[in-house]
């Protein structure tokens, strides 16, 4: 019970070390914040925000937090007056748990409430359903700003960044904002293994019109890209990072396959092959059709993306782990040829790990796997 708690009210609390980090960053690029500034917690949690900011000398602070076991006075933050604004609107908002229906926001949930949605929702979002908790919660601190001047800090799960994903959000975001910072380090953020980042949405001339990516592993990293490009890349700041410093010197992959997946059998329940033993199928049987074998790479968990294997088309099942693709017909019956690039595959498994991430697993794009470069 208290673990579906968790989930549908989006819980997972930021452990104070890294709060404090993050309020650092925050003042390191919006040094002209005095300790007078108004702020706002919309979702106190645990109140680790609200320590760590009182702790630096800040006290015109306000918070919301829903839970009755964490507050003496719960508050929704989407019922909180819109004429209430705020030069910082910092903390770690609810996270959407994708299996969890009740943990996204339905904007019919507020229709009769004092605070309509219609005053904060995109118009599009409007027409949906539901839409991830998360997103309610930048856009109605959009609507708490003071001025030019005020910033929102979020601590996000890192997919909000994903190409093609929260793109109503984003249009909204480019539009309001000259400025984005988007920051990881290799810290676990949470009690459980959760891909985050902390964006920063603000304005700085310094800045104007750019997207900061921060990423520190012992030593920080610093990449300044188009504003342009928030919609048009995956700004990831790890995997955006290590992709671009990668020597992927080689063939691309694509050059050895046919374009798009193979059909395959699959079932979760009659499967196989899964991500546990694909890597024990790195051979061509040598009583089978050397024609029937196609590569399969998984392309989804944390332990498993990357691994490769050799699956019979005709004969094996599989679940729905896999990128699956056939040999061009020049290397189709060359059995070495197709165990070496499973090798090869096999062999930079961490290289695939590092290249994105996406809540709760990893994963790779199809595009990350097909450009791959292969010496053979």
């Amino acid at each position: 019970m208290e673990k579906q708690k968790k989930f549908i009210l989006g819980q997972y609390f930021t452990k104070k070390e890294i709060v404090d980090r993050l309020i650092q960053l925050v003042f390191f690029y919006k040094k002209e914040y005095g300790k007078e500034i108004k702020i706002l917690e919309p979702s106190a949690g645990t109140r680790n925000f609200v320590k760590s900011l009182k702790e630096e000398g800040f006290e015109n602070i306000s918070e919301c937090e829903i839970d009755p076991e964490l507050a003496q006075k719960p508050s929704d933050f989407l019922l909180f007056p819109l004429k209430e604004k705020f030069d910082l609107i910092i903390g770690n908002p609810p996270f959407t748990k994708y299996n969890v229906k009740e943990s996204y926001y339905y904007p019919e949930k507020y229709l009769n409430k004092e605070v309509k949605p219609s005053e904060y929702i995109a118009k599009k979002l409007l027409k949906k359903e539901k839409t991830q908790i998360e997103n309610a919660f930048i856009l109605k601190s959009i609507q708490h700003l003071k001025d030019e001047n005020s910033s929102i800090g979020f601590v996000l799960p890192i997919s909000f960044f994903i190409k093609g994903k929260n793109t109503e959000i984003k249009k909204v975001l480019q539009k309001k904002f000259s400025t984005i910072i988007i920051y990881q380090n290799d810290k676990n953020w949470f009690e459980e293994p959760i891909p985050c980042c902390f964006a920063v949405f603000t304005n700085l001339d310094k800045y104007k019109d750019k997207v900061i990516l921060l990423y520190e592993d012992g030593v920080s990293i610093e990449e300044i890209l188009d504003k342009s490009q928030l919609m048009s890349q995956e700004l990831i700041p790890k995997s955006y990072l290590y992709k671009k410093n990668k020597n992927n010197s080689g063939i691309p992959l694509s050059n050895f396959l046919l374009e798009g997946k193979a059909k395959y059998r699959r079932s979760f329940t009659e499967n196989n092959i899964s991500g546990a033993n694909i890597s024990q199928r790195i051979k061509v049987p040598e009583n089978k059709e050397i024609e029937n074998y196609c590569l399969a790479v998984v392309r989804v968990g944390n332990s498993s993306v990357g691994k490769a294997g050799l699956i019979n088309i005709k004969e094996d099942i599989l679940n729905d782990m896999f990128y699956v693709f056939q040999f061009k017909e020049i290397f189709n019956k060359n059995k070495e040829f197709k165990e070496k690039i499973t090798k090869i595959i096999n062999e930079n498994q961490q290289h695939f790990r590092n290249s994105t991430i996406r809540v709760g697993s990893k994963s790779i794009k199809k595009d990350d796997l097909l450009e791959f470069g292969i010496t053979v």
